[in-house]
C-alpha cells in the first residue's frame, strides 16, 4: 500500500519574528502526522548564517524533505522575462540552470550540517512566463539529471499554463507537456491544488491534472493550496496565494470534497511519494492556529 510522505509548507504561514519561528518548527515537529517541510529557496537557504540557523531549527526527524525553486524562479523573471529551465533564449537558460547549481550545492551543504541528506526532492518549475518551450526544458533536464545529487530526486512542479486572454500567475508549460518531459527524463510531476485551480478557474481543474499525471506513472507530489474568485486578504482574486481550506477561508475553493477526491485519485499511482498542505493563515494567528489550518487539511487527506 502506498504510504506518502506528509509535508507541510511551513513558510506560507510562518510567523513574523524569529524566535517563534523556532518555535513554530518545533511544534510542527511535535506533530505525528507532519513527516518533512517544503523548503523555499532561495529563503533562508541562500545566506550561510541563514541557513546554518534553519539547519539547526528544523527538527531532526525531518528527513525526507522538498525544496521548492519557485519564489526564487519567480524573483529572477521578474528581474528577467527569459529566465527559465524552458527559456528559448541561451542566456536565460543558462542562468536557469546556474540557479539550480546554487540549490545542488545548498543540498550539499545542508547534508554536512545535519549529518545526511533530509532533501528528498526538489520541485523545479517550466519558466519563463508565457514563452516557455518544451524543446528548452528537454535540454535543461537533460544536463540537471547528469549532476550528482547526492540521492535527492527532481520533480517537476505544474504552475498554471499561459492562457491567451488570461493573466497568468506563472504562465509556464501545459501539464500534458510536462508529463511527457517526465516520462522522458525520468523524473516526477507534482500537481499544486491551487495553481491548477487558477489556470482553469475550474474547481474540478486539479482534479483532471492529478488523474492524468497518476495514469501516466509520472505523479510524485501532491500539495494542497486554496485558490478563489474573490478578493481576500490574502489578495486579488485568482491569485497563487495559498488560500487556506473552505471553511476556514469561505471564498477558497478547496474544500474536503475536492481534497478527498485528487488523494484517491493520486493513490493509484505507485510513484506517489508525498502529498502536503500549505496555506497562508491570518497574520495575527497563534502558533497552534497555524498548526491548525494544516492539520484540518490533514484530516481530509487521511478522511477524518
Amino acid at each position: 500500500m502506498i504510504q506518502p510522505t506528509f509535508v507541510v509548507g511551513a513558510y506560507a504561514s510562518l510567523p513574523h519574528h524569529r524566535d517563534d519561528q523556532r518555535k513554530y518548527y518545533e511544534l510542527l515537529g511535535e506533530q505525528s502526522w507532519v513527516d518533512a517541510i517544503e523548503i523555499p529557496y532561495p529563503g533562508d537557504l541562500a545566506d550561510p548564517t541563514d541557513r546554518a540557523w534553519y539547519a539547526d531549527a528544523l527538527p531532526p526527524v525531518w528527513c525526507r524533505n522538498v525544496i521548492t525553486a519557485i519564489p526564487g524562479t519567480m524573483q529572477a523573471v521578474g528581474r528577467d522575462p527569459g529566465f527559465g529551465l524552458a527559456s528559448p533564449n541561451d542566456d536565460g537558460r543558462h542562468a536557469a540552470i546556474e540557479f539550480v547549481r546554487n540549490i545542488n550545492d545548498v543540498i550539499a551543504d545542508l547534508t554536512e550540517r545535519r549529518g545526511a541528506n533530509d532533501v528528498a526532492f526538489v520541485e523545479l518549475h517550466s519558466a519563463p512566463t508565457g514563452r516557455a518551450d518544451a524543446d528548452a526544458m528537454r535540454r535543461s533536464l537533460a544536463e540537471l539529471t547528469s549532476w550528482d545529487w547526492r540521492g535527492t530526486r527532481l520533480v517537476i512542479e505544474h504552475c498554471d499554463r499561459f492562457v491567451d486572454g488570461q493573466k497568468p500567475e506563472k504562465g509556464f508549460l501545459p501539464i500534458d507537456a510536462e508529463i511527457e518531459l517526465c516520462r522522458q527524463a525520468g523524473v516526477g510531476l507534482t500537481v499544486n491544488w491551487g495553481r491548477s485551480c487558477v489556470e482553469g478557474r475550474d474547481a474540478n481543474l486539479p482534479l483532471a491534472h492529478v488523474t492524468a499525471a497518476a495514469q501516466a506513472g509520472v505523479l510524485t507530489g501532491l500539495m494542497f493550496s486554496g485558490a478563489g474568485p474573490d478578493v481576500t486578504q490574502y489578495g486579488y482574486a485568482w491569485i497563487d496565494g495559498h488560500l487556506p481550506m473552505n471553511p476556514d477561508e469561505p471564498t477558497s475553493l478547496m474544500d474536503s470534497d475536492h481534497i478527498r477526491a485528487c488523494v484517491a485519485a493520486a493513490m493509484t499511482c505507485e510513484s506517489l511519494e508525498y502529498i502536503g498542505a500549505k496555506v497562508c493563515v491570518p497574520g495575527d494567528s497563534d502558533l497552534r492556529e497555524r498548526v491548525g489550518y494544516l492539520e484540518r487539511i490533514h484530516h481530509a487527506v487521511v478522511g477524518q
